[in-house]
């Protein structure tokens, strides 16, 4: 009897630690599944994303779950990142790495490793992001996970994107998507189709993005992915529209529409968006009254959601808007609207900059561990130590990058710029009857304006020199069409002077000078950076502003022949030009309509 009973004890006991093993796993496996919901809520619900998480971390830690505390804490960083809090989301990837670490998980690592990347590269911190992937991109061959190692590839692409460097960013895209294409994952194929379409967009190969965009709209149709359906139909028209297919464009950006208002998700600035390029499609159409009811909710959207880059692109489409229909006192209000908001957000984001940078360097500060953290100090600390030095400065962004690498001495030839010089005529006169400050603020409103315009058209403003403005295109990063571009903004430019001029009633003008040719550009001074041309081109246009005349813009035969199919010029006739003997010189006009 005494063995009988000691056997029912033990059974019992048995049966006991069986239901506990079976409940620790049910708590382990609720903990995960929270886990999955916050990371899938990222982008959709940054709210609920953040108490999924800090749910699970609160379990996890209660119930000693070591894998399940990182898993809390990298999904903490990921939601955190997407939320554009960097610095926290720095220090929650921190921790999770260190508990992965601990674990020896190679996977959770590669994880943390690329979401570091994605921090870095939202900060600005493009060169720094490129490691974080490439550690990625190791750890996941290492573990000959395909999913992990198409995921770093794309992230690389994006980066070499953003950086400019198109050749190498598509050569990683074209890789991830040729992993993902064989992998059984139709969401990672999905994900490697879109950024291929978005680095062929960036290029300028609308045709083949579209293509790209269309594949992965159907395979997220099939996910039912709503919010990737969305991004995918939005590249789409985007694409379509670019390719002059205006109807079809339209048709999709009210499908979008329509299935926003349909959802469940409160994404007002996707609406936002949505009618903005709706408005943007309706203002370049035969009948342009249509757009103003989009653009105007887009607005109100904007505003009440308080995104003032949306708002700044509503006021400027607005500002086109009233132009083609000729209101030229409401498009002169929204066009300062954009520009007031625009330098805010300049404004604005240099500060945040200077604000990430510094975090980043407490951050990595912080870290003792192995080589790459030392080598992450280097670059914070060259990026801290001539920040300042860069802000004095007025320098082309490429040309920024390579003296923060350590470049000296930065001098080289472009074969095929065009150079403009634009001078306010009447500014001195006008100067010499206004206060100090009214002079300021006046001239600020015009080359602001100018600077946006050299903004939208990729040109590089050289420098102001009292009332004269400079302007190349094609330095120091190439564009293909650099001399419609300038054309383009010398247009603008005409056109914004008189408009301020006769908003403030003022007796000023512009004359304008371009010249196509060689250059040669660089970086001279110690302590105070200067990024200037030399050459014959920029002689000759400035030759051409200067003796052409008030309210006109003044061009050498070179840029006529260049534009002449697409612009409309006047033939002024020969000249003689200082230093340069007799010319045939043209002033432009305008563009050419669409017949």
């Amino acid at each position: 009897m005494r063995e009988t009973k000691h056997t029912e004890e033990l059974r019992e006991y048995k049966r006991a630690d069986q239901s506990t093993d079976e409940q620790r796993c049910a708590q382990e496996r609720h903990i995960l599944a929270l886990c999955e919901q916050a990371y899938g809520l990222r982008n959709n619900n940054v709210e609920f994303a953040k108490h999924y998480a800090s749910d699970a971390l609160a379990q996890a830690q209660a119930l000693g779950f070591e894998r399940g505390v990182a898993e809390a804490l990298f999904v903490q960083g990921v939601v955190s990142a997407c939320a554009a809090m960097f610095e926290e989301a720095l220090d929650m990837l921190n921790n999770a790495r260190q508990h992965f670490a601990r674990l020896n998980d190679k996977g959770g690592q590669c994880r943390v490793a690329r979401w570091f990347g994605i921090v870095y590269r939202n900060i600005g911190m493009h060169v720094t992001s490129i490691e974080y992937f490439t550690q990625s991109l190791t750890l996941a061959e290492e573990l000959q996970n395909q999913v992990y190692i198409s995921y770093a590839l794309m992230n690389m692409g994006e980066s070499y994107s953003v950086l400019g460097d198109y050749e190498k960013a598509a050569l990683y895209h074209k890789q991830a998507l040729d992993i993902a294409l064989n992998a059984n994952d139709t969401e990672l194929q999905s994900q490697a189709l879109w950024s291929v379409a978005r680095g062929s967009e960036l290029q300028g190969k609308f045709r083949e993005a579209y293509e790209y965009y269309r594949r992965s709209y159907e395979l997220r149709t099939k996910q039912n992915d709503t919010l990737g359906i969305g991004t995918s139909l939005f590249g789409m028209a985007s694409t379509l529209y670019k390719q002059g297919f205006a109807a079809r464009a339209l048709r999709i950006y009210f499908q979008l529409w329509r299935a926003f208002k349909a959802s469940l998700m409160q994404l007002p600035q996707t609406e936002a968006l949505i009618l903005l390029e709706i408005g943007k499609v309706y203002g370049d159409s035969a009948k342009p009254q249509r757009a103003l009811r989009y653009l105007e909710r887009a607005l109100d959207v904007a505003r009440n959601i308080a995104v003032p880059s949306i708002e700044a692109r509503a006021y400027e489409a607005l500002a086109q808007y009233y132009k083609k229909v000729k209101h030229f006192e409401r498009a002169l209000t929204c066009y300062e609207e954009f520009h007031r908001i625009s330098a805010e957000l300049v404004q604005r984001e240099a500060k945040q900059s200077i604000q990430y940078f510094r975090q980043a360097f407490d951050f990595e500060r912080k870290q003792q561990e192995a080589e790459i953290y030392r080598l992450r100090n280097e670059e914070l600390a060259k990026v801290n130590a001539q920040n300042e030095r860069l802000l004095l400065n007025i320098l082309p962004e490429a040309i920024a990058q390579r003296i923060k690498s350590g470049e000296t001495m930065i001098a080289e030839r472009f074969d095929d710029v065009t150079v403009m010089f634009a001078d306010i005529v009447g500014f001195t006169e006008l100067a010499s009857q206004r206060s100090p400050e009214e002079v300021v603020d006046i001239l600020n409103r015009i080359f602001s304006a100018f600077d946006i315009f050299s903004e939208q058209y990729v040109l590089e403003k050289i420098k102001t020199i009292g009332d004269a403005y400079m302007i190349v295109g094609g330095v120091p990063n190439p564009l293909p069409n650099h001399t419609e571009a300038v054309a383009n903004m010398a247009l603008e430019m005409q056109e914004t002077v008189r408009l301020l001029a006769k908003s403030m009633k003022i007796n000023i003008t512009i004359r304008v000078g371009i010249h196509v040719g060689a250059v040669v550009a660089g970086v001279i001074g110690q302590k105070k950076f200067s990024y200037d041309l030399w050459g014959d081109t920029v002689n000759t246009a400035y030759r051409m502003e200067s003796h052409g005349e008030a309210g006109k813009i003044h061009c050498t035969e070179e840029v006529m022949r260049r534009l002449s199919s697409s612009y409309v010029f006047e033939e002024r006739g020969y000249i003689e030009v200082k230093g340069k003997g007799v010319m045939k010189t043209y002033f432009l006009l305008s563009r050419r309509t669409a017949a």
